[in-house]
C-alpha cells in the first residue's frame, strides 16, 4: 500500500472517530461521568491535531512556508549549487561533480513538478 493511500485511510479513519465521539459526546454528556467526559474531550483535541497533521501531508503543505515560497526556495537552491559547481569545477572530484549534477537533476524535475501543481495564488491545485 503506498503511502499516500496509508495516510488517506488514517485521515479517514480519525475522522469517522472524531465524529462518532463528538455524537456520543452530544447526546450522553448529562449521564456521562465527568472524567470520562475530559477524556474524551482530551482525545478529541488530539484527533483534531492529527486530522490537521494529515491533511497538510497530503496536500503537500507545510505549516511554516507557502508552496509559492517552497518553489522559489529550490529555484535559489538551484542557482547556488549551479554557480557553485562552475566556481568549484576544478577543485572537485568527479563523485562530488557527478553528486552535485544528480542534485541540480533532482531539484530541476522537483521545480518542473512544482510550477505545475502551483496555480497562480501559490496553493497546490494537486493533492
Amino acid at each position: 500500500m503506498s503511502d499516500k493511500k496509508r495516510k488517506v485511510d488514517n485521515l479517514v479513519n480519525l475522522v469517522e472517530n472524531h465524529i462518532r465521539t463528538e455524537r456520543h459526546l452530544e447526546q450522553y454528556s448529562n449521564i456521562g461521568d465527568p472524567k470520562y467526559r475530559d477524556m474524551a474531550r482530551e482525545k478529541q483535541n488530539v484527533r483534531e491535531e492529527q486530522i490537521n497533521v494529515l491533511k497538510n501531508q497530503l496536500t503537500n503543505e507545510h505549516p511554516k512556508i507557502s508552496p509559492s515560497e517552497h518553489l522559489e526556495n529550490l529555484k535559489e537552491s538551484y542557482e547556488r549549487n549551479t554557480n557553485y559547481l562552475q566556481n568549484n569545477m576544478g577543485n572537485l572530484s568527479y563523485e562530488q561533480i557527478s553528486n552535485m549534477a544528480t542534485k541540480q537533476k533532482n531539484q530541476r524535475r522537483q521545480m518542473e513538478q512544482l510550477s505545475k501543481d502551483v496555480d497562480e495564488s501559490g496553493k497546490y491545485t494537486k493533492l
